[in-house]
């Protein structure tokens, strides 16, 4: 577009909306890492930009509105937050579990006895199911991820009781940034797939964000 003097005029872009898209990218990329491997969905991506915007950015009270970035204290919205809103954590996993982050060593998390038949819902018609967990440093000034995992191991949809475990991780290395904390199912149908083969990670949340404080928390 020119003016009357014939000066090109730039069109300015919005600091914001493109930090919130780099972002929201960076928190989604743990939809594909270690042992979470969720199926492609544009929607997420969007549902997140507008979360992040509405949810998140206005807690930044040392920048004036254009110039506001995502802060330590103003990702406490995130807590809770399914990555995939159609598939609720809560709607699949009935079962009470426990975190326990201690500051720059490990973040436990401590599932108790529990029958999957009765306590998991079943997707898609799934025969077998793990709980997956993964602990991510997010850098949200260079868009870049320290990341930790680990898994349960694979168990049927049945009656029989799962003994109470630990998943174990080790704490991300420190780069000053807040750790995001993952639980989600892994499911799988072997009647379909056959031993070993991936399973999908349909229902995701964030549990725990930290920034090497020790703390306890129960779900």
């Amino acid at each position: 577009m020119r003016n009357g003097k014939g000066i090109s005029q730039k069109r300015k872009m919005n600091r914001e909306l493109i930090h919130i898209a780099r972002a929201s990218k960076l928190i989604l990329t743990l939809c594909n890492c270690g042992p979470v491997y969720m199926q492609p969905n544009r929607s997420r991506f969007r549902l997140l930009q507008r979360y992040l915007y509405h949810e998140v950015l206005k807690n930044d009270c040392f920048h004036t509105p254009g110039k506001r970035h995502i802060s330590m204290t103003g990702l406490r919205p995130l807590i809770g937050y399914d990555l995939d809103p159609d598939y609720a954590l809560s709607a699949y996993f009935n079962v009470i579990y426990t975190i326990n982050v201690q500051a720059s060593t490990k973040i436990v998390i401590d599932i108790p006895t529990f029958v999957p038949a009765a306590q998991l819902v079943s997707p898609h018609s799934a025969t077998h199911c793990r709980i997956i967990t993964v602990a991510a440093a997010l850098d949200f000034h260079r868009y870049s991820a320290l990341i930790q995992f680990a898994q349960s191991s694979l168990f049927p949809f049945t009656r029989d009781p799962v003994s109470a475990f630990s998943l174990t991780m080790p704490m991300p290395p420190s780069i000053g940034e807040p750790v995001i904390v993952l639980l989600g199912l892994s499911f799988i149908n072997e009647d379909l797939t056959g031993p070993g083969a991936p399973g999908y990670c349909q229902a995701v949340k964030i549990i725990h964000i930290e920034n090497a404080t020790p703390k306890i928390q129960t779900a």
